[in-house]
């Protein structure tokens, strides 16, 4: 596993704000996942009223900068292996950093998603942007794990996360504009508060290394 360099401020944050940490926090969002997911098989047009409509929450539907959380990825039955997946990647962030460090993780993301969405006026309609983050987070602390992609073929979550970064950050941040530029940014701030130090420490290092 590798040894990350966080900032000064996430250091201090994890031996003062022990209080701030949300106790279960990977239980507690698998749960809401599910229960939107069972909603959502239920009543599917109920889902609409989860969406975080940036028009809407100007409107005074404040709820939905909170109930988007509970959005499956879709409501095929498949998608509770995605939740069991999920919270295997949360229990384990949270045993490598401790609750403080992920509810921080968490926080960080839910508030960036929320600012992305509204300031640029692209809805969220989805959790799947969170999950990835937290993914992203792992692949980079551990990058060989392997999964078992159909139950056969071993592949390193650094190869997963690539794929993923490409298809979801590549592509909008070529193809797109500005306002799309600023809100994939704004999608993963949390990713980049943790992790931007230590690639941006790990980038000089190269170049010393080739100066030689």
């Amino acid at each position: 596993m590798r040894n990350i360099e966080f900032p000064n401020w996430l250091v201090w944050a994890d031996k003062n704000l022990k209080w701030f940490s949300i106790p279960q926090l990977p239980l507690l969002l698998t749960i809401i996942q599910t229960v939107g997911f069972f909603l959502s098989m239920g009543r599917p047009s109920f889902v609409s009223s989860l969406v975080l409509y940036p028009s809407a929450v100007f409107g005074g539907e404040f709820w939905r900068i909170f109930t988007f959380i509970a959005i499956p990825l879709s409501n095929n039955f498949l998608v509770l292996f995605v939740l069991w997946f999920f919270y295997g990647i949360m229990t384990w962030l949270e045993s490598v950093w401790g609750s403080t460090l992920l509810t921080v993780y968490f926080l960080v993301s839910w508030a960036s998603t929320v600012l992305a969405s509204l300031l640029v006026g692209i809805p969220v309609e989805t959790f799947a942007y969170m999950e990835c983050s937290f993914f992203f987070a792992l692949a980079t602390l551990n990058p060989n794990r392997e999964i078992y992609l159909f139950f056969i073929l071993p592949v390193a979550f650094k190869w997963i996360a690539g794929f993923i970064a490409i298809v979801l950050l590549a592509v909008p941040l070529f193809l797109g504009s500005y306002y799309q530029w600023i809100y994939m940014i704004l999608l993963f701030a949390n990713y980049l508060l943790f992790f931007g130090r230590d690639w941006w420490l790990r980038f000089k290092s190269e170049l010393n290394r080739r100066k030689i």
